[in-house]
């Protein structure tokens, strides 16, 4: 039944959301999303047909199955766009790693070294 659905799409929320499980070779904050989106469509769509359904709206229980659906849709919602501002705020800080010089020269071997912030691999996949 859907409320244990729901139910269970909450609880693998609450177990996975520090740790999800990503697809190979995903980009960390990628992965966290596409989990969370696809928890979300796990969810979505079979209440999207129930919306369309009055019998079932007014069904007892009902009420409590459709503030359940929304406490979860929320969460996860609310994780991708934390993930995404945090992403985004990574973006910013590394601009100034964008800016500097990518070839410098050591001060006292004067060999040629790579100046290049690992963070920006994270921003580019």
């Amino acid at each position: 039944n859907y409320g244990a659905d729901l139910e269970a799409v909450q609880k693998t929320y609450e177990l996975q959301k520090h740790n999800p499980p990503k697809p190979r070779n995903a980009p960390p904050v990628a992965g966290d999303i596409l989990w969370a989106r696809q928890l979300l469509r796990r969810i979505e769509e079979p209440m999207r047909d129930f919306s369309k359904n009055e019998l079932i709206m007014f069904a007892p229980g009902a009420k409590r199955i459709v503030k359940m659906y929304n406490r979860v849709a929320l969460a996860l919602v609310t994780y991708e766009q934390m993930w995404h501002t945090a992403w985004m705020k990574g973006v910013e800080k590394s601009k100034a790693g964008l800016r500097a010089t990518l070839l410098v020269k050591h001060p006292v071997t004067g060999a040629l070294l790579v100046n290049f912030d690992p963070d920006i691999v994270k921003l580019i996949k």
